[in-house]
C-alpha cells in the first residue's frame, strides 16, 4: 500500500468533529469548537505536513529562533488570514483560497485557474497551507499519543516533495515581485515555517526583495509585524550571512522601539529583540525597559496585553539579562495573576519557565503549579508533547504522589518500551531529571533511546551543536544523580563522535564550543577510554586559555571537578594529577585576568565565576576568591534577586564562607520581597546561618518571615528541605508550634518513608534523613520541653554508638594522656562516653570543691570536647552552628563545657614541657 493511499485511509477514519470537541474541552478557548466545526464541516484534510515543522515548533531547542511562532501565536483560533495580509481586498480567486478545508482543495483552485493567477492568489495560497499545517498539528496530531506507530516515513507525505506545492513555489517566484510589504513578509515566514530550506532559490528572492524595501519606507510607515516575521525568518541562517542582513534591518527595529503605542507594536519589537541578542546593549534595554513601564503596568487587562507580557518576559529572561530587571519581571508577572486560566496552553509553558528560573514570585508560582497540575489527571489517557513540556515544569514542586504518578505513566507509556518518539526527548529529560528516580530502568530507558535516535537519525542531527547540547544535558544529570548514574555506552559513543568534530569539523578552533568537548571528554573515564586525558587536549587547552571568557572557564572547571570525583579511587595517576595542577593554574590566571580587566561584571557572571572557582577546590587562588567577593560589594540589595541568592548562598556554603556584610544585602532583599520568596529558597539562607552559628541584626528582622513562608509551605517542601529549615529555627528559637506538629505528625513520617523508597541515592540519603530526624527531635525535647515532644530515638542512638569507634588521631590521644595526668581517680573521668540524648563527650569528668577527686559530694558534671579545623568557621576560627548547639544542649543538661581548639593545643606557646598540662588545669578549674 503507498503512502498517500494509507492517509486517505487514515484520513478517512479520521473524527474530525470529535477531536474539535475534545480539544475546546482541553484548551479552555471560546470559540474553537465552532470556529473548527465550520472549517472541517465538508472535507478532513487530504495531505498531511512534514513533521519537522512540529519539530521545530514544540521541541525545547537552544536557539532562539525556533521558538518565535510570529504567524501562530493565537495558536487556539484561526486567524482572518484574508485580513491579516490582503485588507480590504476582493479578489474573489484569494476569497476562495482562503475558504479551503484542505491542501488538495488549494491546489485544486490554483490548477483550475492557473490563467488567472496573481500575486494575491499566491500570498493568500502559501498562507493557508500554512494555516492547515497549524490547524493540523493542532488537532490532529495533538491526539495522537506520541509513541504511536505512525511514523513521518511510513505514513506521511512530505510536502516538500510534493509536486503540487513545487509548483506554488515556482509561482511565487514568478510573481513574487508584484507582492506588498505585509505579503512578501508572511510569505517568506511561511516558507520557513513549513520547512523549506531559507537558502533556496524562492526564499533568497523574497528576503532580498523585502529587505530592499525595508530600507527604502521610513520607519513610521512599517508595522512591527513585518518585522518579527523578517527577523524570525532571516535569523534562522545561524550563520553570519543572516546576521549581515539583519544589521540594515536594526536601525529601522530601534527606531520602531521610540514609535510602540500598541501591545501589538510591543510583542512583535520584543520577538526581534529576543532573536537579536547579539546587537543589544544595556541602552537599548534601558530604552526598551522605560517603554514597557510607561505602557504596561498598571493598565487594564485584556488579551492583548496577556500575550505581550509573555512576549516582554520572554525577552528580559534571556541568559545575560535575567538579573537585570528584577522588579519589573516581578511586576510583570504579578500582572497576570488572576488571568493564569485564560492564558494560552503555549504561552502557560513559556511563563512556568520563566517562573521556575526565576524562583519568585510565590502568588504566581502557586497558581500556575495548580493550573498546570490539572494535566496530571489527564496524561493517563491523552499524553502528548504539550502535556509532558507541562509536567517538566510542575515536576520541580511537585509533592511525593505526584512525583510517584509521574514516574508510574513513564514507566507504562513511554520507556520502559523504548518507543517514545523523539519529539519528547527535550521534555522528557526535564521530568526524569528533576524526578531523581531510584529506578535505573528508567534511566537506562531514556538515555538508550536518546543514543539509538542519534545513531539511526540523519547526519543533520549530529550536528556539533546539537551534540554539545545532549552532552550538556547528560553532565546535568549525572550531577542532579549526585554523580551515581553512569551510562557507559552512551559516554563512548558520544566521545567517538566528539573525536570525530574535533578532527573535521570547526569545534577544535573555537574556544565557546572547545572547551565543551573537552568538558565532557574527561569527565567520564573507563577502561575503553582510558582514565589519563590526552596531552594534546591539555597543551591546547593552556595555549588558548586566553582565548576563553567565563561560562567556558566555568564548563571546563566543571568537567575538571567531575573528572577528579570520577577518578578518586585510582591512586596510581600521577600524569592525570599533574594535568588536573596545570589546568585549574592556568583557569585561576584566566578568571583573574578577566576580573581585573572587567570589575563591574554583573551579579551572574560573578557567581559563574565563584562556582568554577569552587569546582577547582584542589587548587586555590587566594587573590581570585577576594577579588570575587569584592565584586559583589559593588551592588546593593536592589541589584540581588531570589535566583542570584540562591547561587550565592550555594557557593559560599561550598567555599565555606560567611561574609556579613554580603549577606546583609541578601537578607535586605529579602525582608523587602519576603512575601513573593518560596520556601525552598528561604530553606537555603536559614542553613546557611545555622551552618555558621551567626545571626545578624538583618538576619532577626528577617525570621518571622521566614517562620511564616516555611510554615505556608510546609506541605509541599521536600522532607529534608523542611526538616533542615526547621532545625534552623529551632537554633534560633524561632519555631512555631504548627510546624512542630506537621514535623512530629504521621502524615510527615509517612512522607518521609516514600521520599526513602523513591530517593535515587540509596547509599547516603536514608541515613542523612535518619541522622537529621534525630537531631531535630532531640533539639525540640531540650529547647521546646513545652512542646511535650517524646524523645522516639533511644535505641537509634544506641544502634549508633555501638558502631562509633574509638578515638585515634594524634590530637585525641595526645590531650588524653595529659588528662591522665591530671586526673588520679579514674572513676571520676570517662573517655569516649555519652550523654543523655545521644551526644558523643570525648572526655566526661565529675569534679567537687576540694578539687581533689577523692569525694562524691557537691559534684559537677564538666566535658572536655575537640575541636578540629572543621568544626571552626575559616572566616574567624569560632565555632560552626552545629558546635554551638550542642554546647548549648549540654548545658542545659547539667554539663559545663570546655572546648578545646587543635590549633591552639599545637601552637607554638604550647611547645614548653608543661604548658599543656597548665593549659588544661586552667580549663578544668577555672578560677570564678
Amino acid at each position: 500500500m503507498s503512502k498517500m493511499t494509507l492517509f486517505k485511509l487514515f484520513g478517512t477514519n479520521l473524527k474530525i468533529t470529535t477531536k474539535i470537541i475534545h480539544t475546546t474541552t482541553r484548551y479552555k478557548t471560546k470559540n474553537y469548537n465552532a470556529i473548527y466545526t465550520k472549517m472541517y464541516e465538508l472535507n478532513p484534510l487530504k495531505l498531511v505536513f512534514p513533521l519537522q515543522q512540529f519539530q521545530r515548533k514544540y521541541c525545547f531547542r537552544s536557539f532562539r529562533g525556533d521558538e518565535t511562532d510570529s504567524d501562530s501565536e493565537d495558536i487556539e483560533q484561526k486567524r482572518d488570514i484574508k485580513n491579516i495580509i490582503l485588507q480590504d481586498n476582493n479578489d474573489i480567486l484569494a476569497i476562495k483560497i482562503s475558504e479551503c478545508k484542505s491542501l488538495q482543495d488549494i491546489f485544486d483552485l490554483l490548477q483550475n485557474n492557473n490563467d488567472q493567477l496573481n500575486w494575491k492568489n499566491i500570498s493568500m495560497a502559501i498562507a493557508m497551507v500554512r494555516e492547515l499545517q497549524i490547524i493540523f498539528y493542532r488537532v490532529c496530531m495533538f491526539e495522537k499519543n506520541l509513541n504511536s506507530f505512525l511514523t513521518p516515513e511510513d505514513n506521511f507525505e512530505n510536502i516538500l516533495t510534493n509536486n503540487d506545492f513545487l509548483n506554488l513555489m515556482n509561482l511565487m517566484e514568478k510573481h513574487y515581485e508584484f507582492m506588498n510589504i505585509q505579503c512578501l513578509s508572511y510569505s517568506l515566514l511561511c516558507l520557513h515555517k513549513i520547512g523549506v530550506d531559507i537558502n533556496c532559490t524562492v526564499s533568497t528572492k523574497l528576503s532580498h526583495r523585502l529587505q530592499n524595501i525595508l530600507k527604502t519606507t521610513p520607519a513610521e510607515e512599517i508595522e512591527s509585524c513585518i518585522l518579527s516575521r523578517f527577523t524570525v525568518t532571516i535569523v534562522s541562517h545561524r550563520d553570519l550571512v543572516g546576521l549581515h542582513i539583519l544589521k540594515d534591518i536594526w536601525p529601522i527595529i530601534l527606531k520602531k522601539i521610540n514609535l510602540c503605542d500598541t501591545y501589538e507594536d510591543i510583542k512583535h519589537i520584543s520577538i526581534c529583540l529576543y532573536n537579536l541578542p547579539w546587537f543589544l546593549n544595556k541602552s537599548i534595554m534601558d530604552n526598551f525597559v522605560t517603554l514597557i513601564e510607561r505602557n504596561l503596568l498598571n493598565k487594564p487587562q485584556n488579551d492583548e496585553k496577556i500575550k505581550c507580557i509573555v512576549k516582554v518576559l520572554r525577552l528580559i529572561n534571556s541568559p545575560y539579562w535575567i538579573n537585570q530587571n528584577i522588579n519589573l519581571t516581578r511586576s510583570l508577572l504579578l500582572n497576570l495573576q488572576g488571568v493564569i486560566k485564560h492564558i494560552a496552553l503555549y504561552d502557560m509553558i513559556q511563563l512556568q519557565m520563566i517562573i521556575v528560573k526565576q524562583s519568585e514570585p510565590y502568588q504566581l508560582f502557586e497558581e500556575i503549579h495548580n493550573e498546570t497540575s490539572k494535566w496530571l489527571s489527564k496524561a493517563d489517557i491523552d499524553t502528548d508533547i504539550t502535556v509532558l513540556r507541562l509536567l517538566s515544569c510542575i515536576v520541580p514542586s511537585s509533592s511525593a504522589s505526584q512525583r510517584k504518578h509521574i514516574e508510574s505513566l513513564l514507566r507504562k507509556q513511554f520507556l520502559l518500551n523504548n518507543s517514545f518518539s523523539q519529539l519528547c526527548i527535550g521534555p522528557l529529560f526535564n521530568i526524569i531529571r528533576n524526578l531523581k528516580t531510584s529506578d535505573l530502568q528508567i534511566c537506562n530507558a531514556y538515555w538508550s533511546s536518546v543514543l539509538d535516535w542519534l545513531i539511526s537519525g540523519k547526519p543533520s542531527i549530529r550536528e556539533h551543536h546539537k551534540l554539545l547540547r545532549i552532552c550538556n544535558r547528560y553532565m546535568n544529570f549525572h550531577n542532579n544523580m549526585s554523580g551515581t548514574y553512569r551510562y557507559y555506552k552512551f559516554e563512548n559513543q558520544m566521545i567517538n563522535w566528539l573525536n570525530d568534530e574535533l578532527d573535521h569539523g570547526i569545534s577544535a578552533i573555537i574556544p565557546s564550543k572547545f572547551s565543551k568537548i573537552f568538558s565532557f571528554f574527561i569527565s567520564y573515564p573507563n577502561k575503553n577510554i582510558g582514565y589519563e586525558m590526552p596531552e594534546v587536549m591539555v597543551k591546547k587547552v593552556l595555549d588558548t586559555v586566553g582565548q576563553y571568557n567565563i561560562y567556558d572557564c566555568y564548563i571546563i572547571s566543571r568537567g575538571l571537578n567531575t573528572a577528579f570525583i570520577n577518578r578518586k579511587n585510582k591512586t596510581s595517576l600521577p600524569m592525570f594529577l599533574d594535568q588536573y595542577v596545570r589546568l585549574c593554574t592556568a583557569l585561576n590566571k584566566r578568571c583573574l585576568e578577566i576580573i581585573n580587566q572587567e570589575p563591574n561584571l554583573s551579579i551572574s557572571q560573578l557567581n559563574s565565576l565563584y562556582r568554577g572557582y569552587n569546582h577547582r577546590y584542589n587548587v586555590k587562588e587566594p587573590r581570585l576568591f577576594y577579588k570575587i567577593l569584592e565584586g559583589y560589594k559593588n551592588y546593593t540589595s536592589e541589584d540581588f534577586s531570589s535566583r542570584s541568592i540562591r547561587e550565592l548562598t550555594y557557593n559560599l556554603v561550598t567555599s565555606d564562607w560567611y561574609d556579613a556584610e554580603l549577606l546583609d544585602k541578601c537578607l535586605e532583599y529579602f525582608i523587602k520581597n519576603h512575601k513573593y520568596l518560596l520556601a525552598e529558597n528561604v530553606e537555603k539562607i536559614l542553613t546557611l546561618f545555622f551552618l555558621y552559628g551567626v545571626n545578624s541584626e538583618k538576619f532577626i528582622e528577617f525570621l518571622p518571615h521566614a517562620t511564616e513562608i516555611i510554615n505556608r509551605d510546609k506541605f509541599k517542601m521536600s522532607g529534608l528541605n523542611f526538616m533542615r529549615a526547621s532545625l534552623a529555627l529551632c537554633y534560633f528559637y524561632s519555631l512555631s508550634t504548627s510546624i512542630k506538629d506537621y514535623l512530629f505528625s504521621v502524615e510527615f513520617l509517612e512522607k518521609l518513608d516514600d521520599e526513602l523508597n523513591n530517593c535515587y541515592a540509596k547509599a547516603t540519603y536514608p541515613l542523612k534523613i535518619r541522622q537529621l530526624l534525630m537531631i531535630l527531635n532531640r533539639a525540640v525535647c531540650i529547647d521546646y520541653p513545652e512542646f511535650d515532644v517524646p524523645w522516639f530515638h533511644t535505641k537509634y542512638c544506641e544502634e549508633i554508638q555501638s558502631l562509633v569507634p574509638k578515638h585515634t588521631g594524634s590530637f585525641y590521644l595526645e590531650v588524653e594522656k595529659k588528662i591522665n595526668q591530671l586526673i588520679k581517680n579514674k572513676g571520676f573521668l570517662k573517655s569516649n562516653s555519652f550523654s543523655p540524648y545521644g551526644y558523643k563527650l570525648d572526655f566526661e569528668l565529675i569534679l567537687n570543691d576540694s578539687k581533689q577527686l577523692n569525694s562524691a559530694s557537691k559534684n559537677e558534671k564538666l566535658t572536655l570536647l575537640l575541636l578540629n579545623e572543621k568544626d571552626l568557621r575559616k572566616t574567624d576560627n569560632e565555632m560552626r552552628g552545629l558546635s554551638k548547639l550542642k554546647q548549648r544542649h549540654l548545658e542545659i543538661l547539667g554539663y559545663r563545657v570546655i572546648w578545646i581548639k587543635k590549633s591552639i593545643w599545637n601552637s607554638m606557646f604550647m611547645t614548653e614541657p608543661e604548658a599543656k598540662l597548665s593549659y588544661l588545669k586552667s580549663l578544668i578549674w577555672k578560677k570564678p
